[in-house]
């Protein structure tokens, strides 16, 4: 990919799987608060795993966030994006939420 110029997201839910992605040079790391065996969802995930990446990994939140003050929370633990699907989607007016986070 990357001598096609273009970027790879390595999605991680644990500290085996983040430590296998710094390992093999990944720059960007999706941490995924959703347990895919379970359909469990924390933010304890991305909380502690943001701790333990390191600091020049640009680190991308996904699933089980639903309000503004969780962004904010995450992006002082280093997060710089957010994917955000299902509370939208629920969201009788997804545009005015998303608004309300920004």
């Amino acid at each position: 990919a990357y001598d096609l110029c273009l970027d790879v997201l390595v999605e991680v839910h644990d500290e085996r799987e983040l430590s296998a992605a710094v390992a093999i040079g990944s720059r960007i790391i999706g941490v995924n608060n959703r347990n895919l065996s379970t359909f469990d969802v924390s933010l304890d995930v991305s909380k502690r795993l943001g701790r333990l990446a390191p600091s020049d990994t640009i680190l991308i939140a996904e699933s089980g966030l639903t309000h503004r003050d969780e962004l904010l929370e995450l992006q002082e633990l280093g997060y710089s994006g957010f994917l955000i699907g299902e509370t939208l989607m629920r969201s009788g007016d997804p545009q005015t939420t998303l608004e309300n986070w920004v």
